[in-house]
């Protein structure tokens, strides 16, 4: 019965990549449509045939079941923009609430995804500009890793970061590969820390004004914090996550940073 529920789902895991319009779901501009939906399909390719493979190895192994997870993921954070002549301007802090979900095969591949966008009614607020600026974002992310240590595991996968101006709906995009690392110590039977280091080494910064334009942008984020298990299957995690991405031509950097929290369960 069990192989059959995981034939099953990765039957709906293939379809679900075949029809997927990562255009509106990534967020990505139309300035590199090309690009970035060919990464992305790559991306939706790799977690397929990985899935498989780890659903299989698990079918043979018998040693243990897939563990699925699922939760709530929370990030407060403020925003600071550093541009030449324009100096530093920071906002307010604004909530980014929504779901994570991760798959852990017994071979120790897994599968990730989250989605986060802006708390209703909270905004980054810079009130340096005239009149003040209000923006909303929102975050897609997918990954695949590999748990190669029994406390350190590498991933890669594909993010979508977007922020949108309230009053005219001007639209910043930030899309595209990113690779990591993460790892976790015990420090009691329900207390561990964790840390995860990210980088990103291409992605495209779009803005979607009367005039579009692009440029190629890097960046790194980095979290580190402590997770207590309630319950075997019940968790959660207080954190902090710093991110930065800089523009290869215009040299605007943007950061945000602050705490994170997390409540998790696994099936």
């Amino acid at each position: 019965m069990r192989g059959k529920n995981r034939i099953n789902t990765l039957r709906s895991l293939r379809f679900l990549c075949s029809k997927i319009s990562f255009d509106s779901v990534l967020l990505v501009p139309r300035g590199g449509k090309e690009e970035m939906k060919c990464i992305a399909r790559v991306v939706a390719a790799c977690l397929f045939l990985l899935s498989m493979s780890g659903a299989g190895q698990a079918e043979e192994g018998k040693k243990e079941d897939t563990t699925y997870i699922v939760g709530l993921k929370t990030w407060t954070n403020n925003w600071k923009r550093q541009g030449p002549g324009s100096g530093i301007i920071e906002s307010s802090s604004n909530t980014l609430i929504g779901w994570g979900a991760e798959v852990l095969f017994s071979n120790r591949i897994f599968l990730e995804a989250s989605y986060l966008m802006s708390f209703p009614y909270t905004y980054y607020i810079f009130d340096q500009t005239t009149p003040a600026s209000e923006r909303e974002r929102t975050d897609f992310e997918v990954a695949i890793g590999k748990q190669f240590h029994p406390h350190i595991a590498y991933f890669f996968g594909f993010r979508s970061t977007q922020t949108m101006e309230r009053s005219n709906n001007f639209k910043e995009t930030v899309a595209g590969p990113f690779a990591g690392i993460r790892g976790s110590v015990s420090l009691s039977n329900a207390i561990s820390l964790f840390g995860k280091l990210t980088f990103l080494p291409l992605s495209e910064r779009t803005v979607n004004t009367t005039s579009k334009s692009s440029e190629w942008a890097t960046g790194w984020f980095a979290a580190a914090g402590i997770k207590y298990d309630f319950t075997r299957r019940l968790s959660a995690s207080l954190g902090y996550q710093h991110e930065s991405t800089e523009g290869e031509n215009t040299d605007t950097r943007d950061t945000f940073a602050g705490p994170t929290f997390d409540v998790m369960y696994v099936f």
